[in-house]
């Protein structure tokens, strides 16, 4: 079979607005792209361009990659607003769709792929009518999660569209169990199929060996997250630390983030977790945060919802145990072998956990968890099933 052509959208992607906005839906892209003709095409509003829009087309990881930026709509009016953001949005779509083809001489793409269902699936959605290509969706939005209202308070308008763009798709790939089964009570009805995140297992392999066989006085608990609060419950996490700080010192946090780190630091002042036990680290590379596993002895998030984070997949292929809150398809990567689960916001049993990790995060098996991890988030696995799927639709 030729390599088909694919056109690979996205309501979120990495770009110069926000370098690890959608970061684990570009390793969806770069898992697919050796097995067929892959165009990666990201829109987004901008107040940094000049002209009314700038288009960028670059390889990245391998990956052809356009993003154009159009320039930020700001009317005082809400509905005229949003009016002329869509009709950017499009016509941004639109003249990066006909770049791509001119220059690659693509008559009509074989299919395409449209990541977070909105506002991206409108143009999946506006394509398969205008040109009868057929497109599947992959889905990663906690939107959908029941520990959430916020898809309750969207408009009617878009929770109509958004159930049409599922229904219109192919095929609709949440990226867990838990998120498919969340996004069908909520009445978005499609033909499913689960396709978990990817994990790059070449660049997140085993931890470092400790030659000297002298244990470390003090243990590494890793946490990569945004540290918004409501969703990452950096508080509770540092609430149960302050407790066992008053029984034992062996341990730091080491916290790796493209957040507000000087809000952190406030909040960990204000519960009385001393500066001793907390060591903060900004927005670093896939290879910085590769180290940063690889030299800590268990990982931790304590978030009050999640989907399938890939900071857990990442953690599991560098052979490091979990300990994490029971939400969203955490408990589809975590068991008896690979870590502990607690309730969320159940910070008596987390402090539990932690101190139980500490005293026996030696005791798990590194090459075990990461050949487990490999065999469902390895790059070429997940690929694979992105382009089997292909095939058949494309046939």
């Amino acid at each position: 079979m030729q390599k088909p052509n694919v056109l690979f959208i996205s309501s979120w992607y990495p770009s110069k607005e926000h370098p690890t906005l959608g970061n684990f839906v570009q390793r969806h892209a770069e898992a697919i792209h050796p097995l067929v003709n892959l165009f990666v095409v990201y829109v987004t509003s901008s107040n940094r361009i000049k002209s009314d829009y700038e288009i960028e087309n670059e390889t990245i990881n391998g990956v052809n990659t356009t993003i154009v930026y159009y320039k930020k709509v700001n009317s005082t009016i809400p509905y005229l607003n949003s009016f002329h953001k869509l009709r950017k949005y499009k016509m941004a779509f639109d003249m990066a769709i006909s770049a791509i083809s001119e220059e690659h001489q693509i008559n009509k793409f074989d299919l395409c792929h449209c990541n977070v269902i909105f506002p991206a699936g409108l143009i999946a959605l506006n394509l398969k009518k205008r040109c009868d290509i057929p497109y599947v969706l992959t889905e990663h939005w906690t939107l959908f999660l029941p520990y959430k209202n916020d898809y309750q308070k969207l408009p009617f308008f878009i929770k109509n569209k958004m159930k049409k763009i599922v229904c219109e798709a192919e095929k609709t790939m949440p990226v867990s169990e838990h998120l498919k089964k969340s996004m069908q009570k909520k009445r978005l009805l499609g033909n499913y199929q689960v396709i978990p995140n990817v994990a790059d297992v070449e660049r997140f392999g085993l931890k470092n060996e400790v030659k000297n066989e002298v244990k470390n006085e003090v243990k590494n608990i890793l946490h990569v997250s945004t540290l918004i609060d409501d969703h990452k419950n950096i508080s509770g996490i540092f609430r149960a630390l302050t407790l066992i700080s008053k029984s034992r010192k062996d341990f730091k946090l080491v916290i790796v983030s493209d957040g507000d780190i000087n809000e952190a630091k406030k909040l960990q002042q204000k519960i009385g977790l001393s500066d001793d036990f907390v060591e903060y680290h900004s927005t670093k590379t896939p290879d910085e945060i590769a180290e940063f596993y690889q030299n800590s002895d268990f990982f931790l998030l304590f978030s009050n919802y999640e989907n399938l984070p890939v900071v857990i997949s990442e953690s599991l292929c560098c052979g490091l145990p979990v300990v994490s809150s029971s939400v969203g398809g955490i408990p589809e990567m975590i068991d008896d072998e690979n870590g502990k689960l607690i309730d969320a916001k159940d910070e008596t049993n987390l402090s539990k956990a932690i101190n139980a990790m500490l005293d026996d995060s030696e005791n798990y098996n590194p090459k075990m968890i990461r050949e487990k991890a490999i065999k469902k988030y390895d790059n070429k696995v997940v690929g694979k099933q992105y382009y089997e799927l292909y095939k058949t639709l494309i046939s």
